[in-house]
């Protein structure tokens, strides 16, 4: 987490351009970067300026930022750093520095997130850990301010991403000692291993990301899984955009993978339906259809299964009605079927 931002003021808080009137100096700032300075604040984000230059224009920014820290004719920033972080008793890592020119290289390398503006020479541009979208002058401090409170919400983020982690190991562990759902599957590949060596077909479907499984699962059987061995005729019904959208046209969406069946499927070809709700109409009508042919049909479902059980021959129905859990475990489970059915066909010749 970033508890204090540093930053040099010409090239960051100006354009890094001085316009001269007869005698004077003059430099301009932006309004968003003074309001950045209270929303630091309100973030108990401390500020710090390290300028190399000592002048009227440096005295303005101090009385006008008022930084919790200022260096000024400064000539090592990495030790204004260092005395930083002893005072605020921080590590390295929890400040930033933004920089536009080559004295403030070693710094921005030092900091623990090095920030630039994007007009910044190309060498800082390289050291710098992010690269903002403005020029020096053009609201830095706001940008940066903006980018570091969605780097202090990453702890959050980590526990989320954590908790997403144990919620997908626990549905393994159940999946793994769901002793009808492992029947299932190695029924499965029993199944599609003897359809497959009698020259039989094996379709699949399913909408959205199942649609996505059912291409990912026939593909592994069409090229390979682990074994170089033949082709294997595995075909996902979602891949033709022709006759989806003309059956969709003329008939209706529910008839999208039934009417393809009607055409391509015959006595004793497989289907794998891929449904994480249990409910898609159109994979519902592939099943009563594939029925009708004389087809094996196995469903891919989640926890709510009640209709699909009554139109498939197999149900694999993973424990889960979080869709995103339900679809980790149907491509898992597609890979051990790919697997297992290479072994049983090419088992032989692999030895």
């Amino acid at each position: 987490m970033i508890k204090v931002l540093a930053t040099d003021i010409d090239g960051v808080l100006t354009d890094g351009k001085g316009y001269v009137l007869q005698n004077d100096m003059l430099k301009s700032i932006c309004f968003q970067d003074i309001d950045a300075v209270g929303r630091l604040r309100g973030q108990e984000i401390k500020l710090a300026v390290i300028s190399g230059e000592k002048n009227d224009f440096t005295d303005f920014i101090i009385n006008k930022f008022c930084p919790d820290y200022f260096y000024v004719a400064c000539k090592n920033k990495v030790e204004a750093i260092r005395e930083i972080i002893e005072k605020e008793q921080i590590s390295v890592e929890q400040i930033a520095y933004i920089g536009d020119g080559k004295y403030d290289i070693s710094a921005i390398k030092y900091a623990g997130v090095g920030i630039c503006p994007y007009n910044a020479i190309e060498e800082v541009r390289r050291a710098a850990d992010y690269i903002l979208c403005s020029s020096g002058g053009n609201g830095c401090l706001e940008e940066a301010f903006q980018y570091i409170k969605g780097h202090n919400n990453i702890p959050e983020l980590k526990s989320n991403i954590t908790d997403i982690f144990q919620e997908h190991k626990s549905l393994v562990e159940r999946v793994w000692h769901d002793e009808v759902l492992i029947h299932n599957i190695q029924r499965s590949i029993f199944l599609i291993a003897e359809a497959l060596n009698q020259g039989k077909q094996l379709l699949l479907c399913g909408n959205g990301g199942s649609a996505a499984d059912a291409q990912h699962i026939a593909t592994e059987f069409v090229s390979r899984f682990n074994m170089e061995r033949k082709a294997l005729n595995a075909e996902a019904l979602s891949v033709n955009t022709s006759s989806l959208t003309a059956i969709s046209n003329d008939y209706d969406y529910d008839c999208v993978f039934s009417r393809q069946i009607e055409a391509k499927a015959k006595f004793g070809d497989i289907l794998i339906g891929i449904s994480t709700s249990g409910k898609s109409a159109n994979v519902l009508k592939a099943f009563s259809a594939a029925k009708r042919i004389g087809m094996l049909t196995i469903a891919f479902t989640g926890k709510n299964d009640a209709l699909i059980n009554k139109e498939a021959d197999i149900v694999i129905s993973v424990s889960s009605d979080c869709t995103a859990r339900v679809q980790e475990m149907h491509i898992l489970i597609g890979h051990i079927i790919c697997e297992y059915v290479e072994l049983l066909m090419f088992g032989e010749e692999r030895q």
